[in-house]
């Protein structure tokens, strides 16, 4: 479908050949403005120089800037790419490295407000600030992030922040400078922590003192998808990956987003061969997989480009030797007896989304790591996750893929987010 930008272009170049050929000017013909630069590189390499060796982990710029400042900004490099969260996390020490102070948000009641986020794995603690953030020609201006408190300059995590798993404040903790959440929701908690009767264990006030205690907080306060505050092009975005060169892995690989769908000319959504997943209140879809010894599981999924592998439990996949193997596959990745592994999940659309539900297999490899290039970072057929309790596209999933993701509430054609699409 032609979107409004180009039939104002070519609503436009018709009036001007009609007054050209009437020889008769033409009064109040505006040019319409050129459109926003929105395609942002993405690449796939061994991380940040303070934290190197990382494995399938995508990395994006974004520039940072104190609200309404051109002079205190900062380009943060080796910000990881994660389609499976919201919002913008960024650790303090690199900011303050580049030369940017943000004050944290303060409550009704003047104090800070803080947020204790979870991931897999640990938590990450630290105050909410709003910070002018620029990805591309698109501008979130006055955005809530989350500032990932390494230097403990603020207020001490409460009890209970940092203790079901590691406090992941450094860059050693997320491997990056910093985590983009560009997900199908706007904010990352929502009405669940903006109306509760009993305040969540995620945002805190916290006093002068460091005696912090849970809050609701606003979602316009909420630390916010930064796609979902463009002026424009925020209905989504597509995630495009080039086909691996070498199937055991290349050094780097780079790819792109192209923020907005069916806003521009290079975010059309195509006509037709596009599977559709419709996301439920927590983000997923189901994923029905056949296990090696036939029993099939339906379980929650989603797409991540923050997950290094194909996540999955699957007992019958033997797990990586600990060393004197190669030590990067020591961490729960799957080496199959016999590889590569031939495997398969069925997609289908959460009940009720947005969007009608449908199904789609999807055919995928898990081949033996320590077959792998042993100074390469983007692996295409790498498995893991013995143990989970969903079903997770990592990585290796956006691969010679384009993966589109629709943003709750925004509508691009005839789709309405949150969903998933292929």
């Amino acid at each position: 479908m032609r979107s409004q930008l180009q039939f104002a272009i070519l609503l436009a170049a018709t009036l001007l050949t009609a007054c050209i050929g009437n020889k008769t000017p033409s009064a109040g013909l505006v040019t319409p403005p050129p459109p926003t630069a929105n395609t942002l590189a993405v690449t796939v390499d061994t991380g940040p120089p303070s934290d190197p060796g990382q494995i399938n982990l995508p990395y994006v710029t974004v520039k940072v800037c104190a609200p309404g400042s051109t002079t205190q900004c900062a380009s943060i490099d080796h910000v990881l790419l994660d389609t499976g969260s919201w919002g913008l996390r960024l650790v303090r020490s690199v900011l303050t490295a580049g030369g940017v102070t943000l004050s944290a948000e303060t409550d009704a009641q003047g104090q800070s407000i803080e947020e204790c986020e979870s991931f897999l794995g640990g938590q990450t603690w630290g105050p909410v600030a709003l910070a002018d953030i620029t990805l591309a020609g698109e501008v979130a201006a006055k955005l809530p992030v989350q500032i990932m408190d390494d230097t403990n300059a603020g207020a001490a995590p409460p009890k209970g922040c940092g203790t079901n798993g590691l406090l992941l404040n450094a860059v050693t903790g997320f491997h990056a400078n910093g985590l983009m959440g560009i997900g199908v929701f706007a904010q990352d908690c929502g009405s669940a922590c903006a109306n509760a009767a009993t305040p969540m264990l995620v945002y805190y006030g916290c006093t002068s003192a460091g005696v912090c205690t849970a809050e609701n907080v606003a979602l316009s306060a909420q630390v916010t998808n930064p796609i979902a505050q463009f002026s424009t092009d925020n209905n989504g975005l597509m995630v495009n990956f080039p086909n691996l060169i070498n199937a055991n892995g290349d050094t780097s690989v780079t790819g792109q987003i192209i923020f907005g769908l069916s806003t521009q000319a290079d975010n059309a959504l195509p006509g037709t061969g596009l599977t559709v997943l419709g996301a439920d209140v927590h983000g997923d879809f189901t994923a029905t997989y056949i296990a090696g010894s036939g029993v099939t599981t339906t379980l929650p999924a989603l797409i991540d480009s923050g997950t290094d592998v194909y996540d999955f439990d699957d007992s019958t996949i033997a797990p990586c030797a600990s060393p004197p193997g190669d030590v990067r596959w020591a961490g729960g990745y799957y080496c199959p007896a016999v590889a590569p592994q031939k495997l398969s999940a069925m997609n289908t659309g959460a009940a009720g989304a947005a969007v009608p539900s449908i199904s789609n297999t999807v055919d995928f490899v898990v081949a033996d790591p320590n077959t792998f290039v042993s100074t390469a970072s983007a692996f295409v057929n790498l498995g893991g996750g013995r143990g989970s309790s969903r079903f997770i596209w990592g990585m290796p999933f956006f691969y010679g893929r384009k993966v589109y993701i629709g943003i709750e509430g925004k509508a691009a054609g005839s789709y309405t987010g949150p969903y998933y699409a292929y």
